[in-house]
């Protein structure tokens, strides 16, 4: 019987992802480690599945201030299961017999809100111009409709049958990673825009209920 297991997962809304999480664990499996800037999750089997994940969202200027604030969340009964001091999204498990609250009412949802919107800036801050200054030559979005211009076997478009199959898949993995190359900067700024607006329209909800 497998003991841990990998799942493939891209998630714009942390509401989305930790509802996830959590069916995941009611199925006995149990997030310990997110890999690949946070796409690969890794579960472990679990027995005790009577339990809850919810996220926290800071990130701190040194490893000892995370230190404190684990040991704080530690006390208060909660068990960090991944995050790091710098990651921002911290995930905790405790028992659901507790009944424990990260975020009890919309003012500290309200809160944890702006501290990922801080996050978003202070990240755009710094990666867009690196990926403008490495990438801002290589985007060509005409490989989206002459993709074949990026398979560089000689002659490839000429063979026939299984001498043209054969070319043409052990070409691929490399064309594919030419297209995606090109296509760095749309796709992240597909990402940044989908990810904004939806903590945009979380934090209206969230005003909202204040109110």
């Amino acid at each position: 019987m497998k003991q841990a297991i990998t799942k493939f997962r891209v998630f714009f809304s942390l509401e989305k992802e930790e509802s996830w999480l959590n069916r995941k664990l009611a199925q006995g499996w149990q997030l310990f480690d997110i890999t690949g800037e946070g796409i690969f999750y890794h579960f472990k089997k679990v027995t005790n599945a009577d339990k809850i994940i919810q996220f926290d969202y800071r990130k701190f200027a040194n490893k000892n201030d995370f230190a404190e604030y684990l040991q704080f969340m530690t006390d208060a009964g909660w068990e960090h299961i991944y995050g790091k001091y710098n990651s921002g999204t911290q995930y905790f498990i405790s028992n659901r017999d507790q009944n424990l609250e990260l975020f009890s009412d919309a003012s500290s949802l309200l809160e944890r809100e702006k501290r990922i919107r801080k996050g978003i800036y202070g990240s755009l801050s710094f990666l867009v111009p690196v990926y403008v200054i490495l990438f801002m030559n290589s985007t060509d979005l005409s490989v989206l409709w002459h993709p074949q211009q990026e398979f560089l076997t000689p002659g490839l478009w000429e063979k026939t049958g299984n001498e043209f199959w054969r070319a043409f898949f052990f070409e691929l993995p490399f064309a594919l990673m030419r297209i995606l190359g090109h296509l760095v900067i749309p796709i992240m700024l597909i990402v940044i825009i989908v990810i904004y607006f939806n903590s945009y329209r979380r934090m209206q909800r969230y005003q909202k209920s204040v109110v």
